[in-house]
């Protein structure tokens, strides 16, 4: 089904593209944003004012329940220009899928897929220019979501806002990374809501990753709150155990399961590799 069939989505292209401003050679992750963004809004039971329109900045209210009550989720995709120009995307419709599911666990509406997938394709299109091209780059695209209603009290909010914004980016990393497999502080438990890209899960883990930055570390290794042994979640995008590579963190996410449950799913046990892994790192802590 086409998005324009459901939901006519207004263009209102920039009139002052920065594009010739950006040194594609020199690309700080989210640092660099493009042209336009998605917006839509929730009101009244229903999604409408869907809109591509340049970007730039929003007027909120101090009484927004997204401020206070943290009904914030968002998701991180990316699409590659070719040598001959075509551009692909790399599985939106899984992203679109996670993003739902944690849209349900905070009490906020569904996206519809006409939205959020065709209105994705309707922004690539008009910002193509700005999918760099470089080997090692690509087009990062946000799609967020946030509760607008301006009201305090507990309760889910009743209006909400979409947005997609784009921007290019080079590696995340630019170099190889040291860890620390973090077995005090945890970013999810069974019941909770680690298995979402909320904007909270984020904010927590701040703290200890500026803990482990002081130790010496890059970047963290969570651990589940339960035994702190099964590794839950990485935030890079591959995670190695005894030679074996788990290329889908959107798997374990949707599913609430820790690396090693997923890879016991994956029948990985019988060749004794998850076995090693845990006691590897028993042996070492």
């Amino acid at each position: 089904m086409n998005a324009t069939e459901n939901y006519s989505i207004r263009v209102e292209p920039t009139q002052n593209s920065r594009l010739s401003q950006v040194d594609f050679d020199n690309l700080k992750f989210g640092k660099i944003l493009s042209d336009h963004m998605l917006v839509a809004n929730y009101d009244d039971g229903e999604w409408k004012d869907v809109s591509i329109v340049p970007y730039g900045d929003i007027s909120i209210s101090p009484s927004m329940s997204a401020l206070h009550y943290g009904q914030a989720i968002f998701e991180g995709i990316k699409a590659y220009k070719f040598a001959d120009g075509t551009v692909s995307i790399f599985r939106p419709d899984r992203n679109w899928e996670r993003f739902n599911k944690s849209a349900a666990r905070l009490q906020m509406p569904e996206v519809p897929e006409e939205i959020f997938m065709d209105g994705l394709s309707k922004l690539l299109d008009i910002d193509r220019n700005w999918i760099p091209a470089k080997e090692g780059s690509s087009l990062y695209i946000r799609p967020f979501m946030f509760a607008t209603e301006a009201a305090l009290g507990v309760h889910p909010s009743k209006s909400y806002k979409f947005i997609i914004i784009t921007g290019p980016v080079g590696a995340y990393y630019s170099k190889a990374i040291s860890l620390k497999v973090e077995t005090y502080y945890t970013r999810a438990a069974e019941g909770g809501v680690g298995f979402s890209k909320n904007a909270g899960n984020y904010a927590l883990s701040l703290y200890p990753t500026q803990l482990a930055n002081d130790e010496g570390y890059d970047q963290i290794m969570w651990t589940d709150a339960s035994e702190s042994t099964n590794t839950l979640k990485k935030p890079v995008q591959r995670i190695l155990f005894s030679g074996l590579e788990i290329q889908s963190s959107l798997h374990m996410a949707t599913q609430s399961y820790t690396v090693l449950r997923v890879g016991q799913s994956w029948n990985w046990q019988k060749n004794g590799a998850i076995k090693r892994s845990r006691e590897r790192y028993l042996s070492k802590n």
